[in-house]
């Protein structure tokens, strides 16, 4: 059997198996998209999605489609035009949870944490409550840094939890990330070392220890579980701008330059709108002398962190960053 053959035998079963999933005639484009989507060749599917779309939005797999499509447009880097897919399957199917969630992880993609809060929120009062969404939710919120009514109602919402769904790992990570805020560091630190221990720990899991090995000043070892988060997520911007602030912890990592070309992957990735990923690059500037470039930054990184709903959990820190460049403008100036 040629290639074509086997191209032409392959494309007969999609449209034999789209046809017994829909019980509907094939849209040839999709069945294409979906094809190219398999193989991660996002722009051509996306433009087959889009194709078929224009004619058929009414279709009974549009839903479908919209989802694969906002998918491409994530993996391509166009967020606004993700968002826009996916709200309009929100629209069509109120009580989708798949589009709940993948809004809310795009939004914690992008650092825009209070938008996923929001998300997630509303899912929650549209859908049963299950251990996926509540982790969710919780885990949106202690992104943002609160407030701690939301986290109430996170709260209340795992106690709705069978004793089945709170085992569930995730769940378990933004519960002991809870403890920590709460005040009981030991305790919420003591489960996330346990949690992020095994060879298959959740990646939630491993970046939330990094995170806390980072703060305590052990750097050596939060890079080291930084690094098996970047295994499995390589251009999580999150991740990426955790790595960057390693470079700049005195010790024997500190490096501003690689802090500076790791920051700048945080942003790309995240579209330039993670706050996170703009305020250690406007550090990594600093850093290096480079006091133009570092304010300009820290300055984007403060309008990403106040615009919308979002609220950026460090922004006194970017606020004492600016303080700082203009007060060593100012002496600049008058000598």
């Amino acid at each position: 059997m040629s290639n074509k053959q086997r191209q032409a035998l392959n494309m007969l079963q999609n449209y034999i198996e789209w046809y017994k999933t829909w019980k509907a005639i094939p849209v040839v484009a999709w069945v294409r998209a979906a094809e190219n989507f398999k193989q991660g060749k996002f722009q051509e599917a996306r433009e087959l999605y889009l194709k078929g779309l224009n004619k058929n939005q009414k279709h009974i797999a549009s839903y479908c489609a919209r989802l694969d499509l906002a998918h491409c447009h994530f993996r391509l880097g166009e967020f606004a035009k993700a968002t826009d897919q996916l709200r309009q399957v929100m629209h069509q199917i109120p009580n989708l949870k798949e589009a709940y969630i993948r809004m809310a992880r795009m939004q914690m993609w992008t650092g825009e944490y209070m938008e996923a809060v929001w998300t997630m929120r509303k899912a929650l009062r549209e859908l049963e409550h299950d251990s996926e969404l509540v982790a969710l939710f919780l885990t949106s919120v202690l992104e943002n840094n609160g407030p701690g009514y939301l986290l109430d109602e996170g709260e209340e919402a795992y106690k709705s939890l069978s004793e089945e769904e709170k085992q569930n790992e995730k769940l378990e990570v933004a519960v002991a990330r809870l403890e920590i805020y709460r005040g009981d560091y030991r305790k919420g630190r003591s489960r996330l070392s346990t949690l992020a221990s095994g060879s298959s720990a959740p990646f939630e899991a491993v970046v939330a220890y990094g995170e806390i090995l980072l703060k305590e000043g052990r750097v050596s070892i939060a890079r080291q579980q930084l690094r098996r988060a970047l295994i499995v997520a390589p251009n999580h911007p999150k991740v990426l701008s955790l790595f960057a602030w390693t470079y700049l912890k005195s010790g024997p990592y500190y490096n501003a330059d690689f802090a500076k070309q790791t920051a700048i992957s945080a942003a790309q990735h995240s579209g330039w709108r993670s706050p996170e990923a703009l305020h250690v690059l406007a550090e990594s500037y600093y850093a290096l002398g480079d006091n133009i470039t570092a304010l300009a930054t820290a300055v984007s990184a403060k309008e990403a962190g106040g615009k919308l709903l979002s609220h950026y959990k460090d922004a006194r820190s970017i606020d004492m960053l600016i303080e700082s460049i203009s007060a060593e403008a100012e002496q600049k100036s008058a000598s």
